[in-house]
């Protein structure tokens, strides 16, 4: 579980004011709002991505992130850019392996090995050997995500995950992420796709001006009515 208490990003000039929230495991945590409500601030944050300095605490499995070493931090936390920065001159098998390698001293067999498995399971194996620019874009973020869960974390964050998707793959990143959640790790993610975020129908918190102005439960019938200020911006943004 990861668990914000009292943060406040930016200073002196704040981005984000005074957020307390936790991100469950197993569940599927979105953060909406209009451009600039600091949701990828957020993100960044807890990833320790962020050159803003904050105040308040951020805990993963009830231990600071600032007592995390770097390469700890890599094992608990994956993180998928949206513009899924993908090294352009390394193969989809490097590009997945790398992580394995590099933070867990893995031989390239193995690496290999556990990303065959995984370029598999997201069904894009025959294209072990191409280069990013030969991918489309669902099939680059597949990569992005597949490179972010060789290190097997805890918490997968992903910063608009569906900004360069066409209706077929974000309903195909849908299911992948509701299969992930259903294994126990906690995914976070910003969005600014309303028909992708009431799919995921998961937790919701609205950030507006950097601060967290609702939160509902999406399982909820009722989580999307029109009297609730989540109801109304999903529906008129």
């Amino acid at each position: 579980m990861i668990t914000l208490n009292n943060v406040t990003i930016g200073i002196p000039q704040p981005i984000v004011r005074n957020i307390t929230c936790t991100f469950a495991q197993g569940q599927i945590t979105t953060l909406i709002g209009p451009s600039g409500s600091g949701k990828t601030t957020i993100l960044q944050t807890i990833a320790q991505l962020s050159q803003h300095r904050y105040t308040g605490s951020i805990t993963i499995e009830k231990t600071a992130v600032t007592n995390i070493a770097a390469h700890e931090r890599a094992l608990l936390v994956g993180f998928v850019f949206q513009n899924f920065n993908l090294f352009p001159h390394l193969t989809v098998m490097q590009n997945c392996t790398q992580p394995l390698v590099i933070t867990k001293r893995s031989t390239r067999t193995a690496a290999q090995k556990k990303a065959l498995e995984l370029l598999d399971q997201f069904g894009i194996n025959m294209l072990s050997n191409r280069y990013p620019h030969e991918l489309s874009g669902g099939q680059q973020q597949r990569v992005a995500l597949i490179r972010a869960l060789m290190l097997e974390p805890k918490a997968l964050l992903l910063d608009e995950p569906t900004s360069a998707l066409d209706p077929e793959n974000t309903l195909l990143l849908t299911g992948m992420l509701k299969q992930l959640a259903n294994t126990g790790i906690a995914i976070i993610l910003s969005s600014q796709d309303l028909y992708f975020v009431q799919t995921i129908q998961d937790k919701i918190y609205l950030l507006e001006q950097g601060i967290i102005t609702e939160e509902c439960d999406g399982a909820k019938k009722d989580s999307f009515s029109t009297t609730s200020r989540i109801g109304r911006f999903l529906r008129y943004s």
